[in-house]
Formats: structure tokens, C-alpha cells, sequence
């Protein structure tokens, strides 16, 4: 019999040895000796083993190694996370300029200037959505998160490529269709992936 098995199971109820000894019925000198050198007859492992309602043959498996917590990663400073913020309302605002003058066709404003502020927007979103997605933090668990994280990354890399192409606007129209299209397909293989695990079940110990 594995004595700390036997603490174990008698401290995951808040038991003392008394209340052990008298739910299994056997003397305290006994359940002491149990615990001290896990020597006992058949009897007094059936009455322990009846007592945790648990089969005689598990009292003398190994004690379960005790789970060790998920290490932390550090969270990220204020100045950090201020300059990611910052860089995030930046992109956004300059994204809002260039629709404006795109939507309606706003000749004042030099081409030249409106790629400035295209590239200014796409660069800010990067350096924003990269350091979020880079930062250490705990990793997506639900195929949606993990879509919506690999739409953000290849998007930006799509409109970043179709910024240097001659018509921008065209470019990126057909980078946000080409990123719907694999954020689908990236999502329809993350939810079969999740499925089939959930089927498969937990593999043998």
C-alpha cells in the first residue's frame, strides 16, 4: 500500500486519522502505521480502500505528481502598451483621411499625399497589431480568436504588399477578398481540427 496515496485521499476529504480509523473501522495506531510505513493485512487495505470508495488495487498506484501552475509571462509595461495604443489610433485615423478623400473624390488633396497617409495607416497598424499579437500573452484557444488573429496578420500583409502596387485601391480591394476567402477556409479547418480532437477524446495516460 502506498502510504501517501493514503494521506492523499484522506486530505482531498479533510479527514484526520481519527475520522479515517472510524469510517474504515479500524484502530488509529493502525491508520498511523499506514501512513508511516504502508504496511497493512488484506483486511485493513479492503476497509481503508471501502472507506475512500475506491478499489483495493489503487491504493498502491503512485502518488499523482501534484500540478504545477501554467508559467506567467510578464505583462507588458505602461509606456509599452501606451505606444501600441497610440500607434493604433494613429493608423486609425489616418485610415479614416483616406476614405474620406476616396469616398468623395477629394481632388485637392495630391495623390502623393494620400499614399503618404495609406502607408502611414497600414505602417501604424503593423507596428500596433504586431507588438499585441507578438506580446507574450496567453495564446488563442477557440478557433474564432485564432481566425481573427491569422486575418489580422494576413491582411495586413496584403494591403501592405498592394500599397506599392500603381492602382492601391484596386490592390486592396482584392487583398480583403483574398483575406475573407482564407480567413473561411482557415476557420473551417480550425473548427473540423476542434471537433475531431473533442471526438477523439483525452489520449490513454
Amino acid at each position: 500500500m502506498n502510504s501517501s496515496t493514503v494521506k492523499r485521499l484522506r486530505a482531498e476529504r479533510a479527514w484526520s486519522q481519527e475520522q479515517l480509523a472510524e469510517i474504515a473501522d479500524v484502530s488509529l495506531r493502525t491508520i498511523q502505521r499506514v501512513e508511516a510505513e504502508g504496511g497493512a493485512s488484506r483486511e485493513t487495505r479492503m476497509a481503508i480502500a471501502a472507506a475512500f470508495g475506491i478499489n483495493v488495487g489503487e491504493l498502491n498506484l503512485p502518488d499523482a505528481p501534484p500540478l504545477q501552475a501554467p508559467p506567467q509571462t510578464p505583462a507588458l509595461g505602461p509606456a509599452t502598451l501606451a505606444r501600441h495604443r497610440h500607434a493604433g489610433q494613429a493608423s486609425l485615423a489616418m485610415a479614416v483621411m483616406v476614405g474620406i478623400t476616396q469616398y468623395f473624390q477629394l481632388d485637392v488633396i495630391p495623390l502623393a499625399i494620400v499614399n503618404l497617409l495609406l502607408m502611414g495607416a497600414i505602417t501604424g497598424a503593423l507596428y500596433a497589431g504586431f507588438g499585441w499579437y507578438f506580446s507574450g500573452r496567453t495564446a488563442p484557444t477557440t478557433p474564432a480568436r485564432r481566425t481573427v488573429q491569422f486575418g489580422f496578420v494576413f491582411g495586413a500583409v496584403a494591403l501592405a504588399f498592394a500599397s506599392l502596387s500603381p492602382a492601391p485601391k484596386t490592390a486592396a480591394l482584392s487583398a480583403l477578398q483574398l483575406m475573407l476567402l482564407a480567413c473561411a477556409i482557415h476557420a473551417a479547418f480550425g473548427i473540423h481540427r476542434a471537433r475531431q480532437a473533442k471526438s477523439q477524446g483525452p489520449g490513454p495516460a
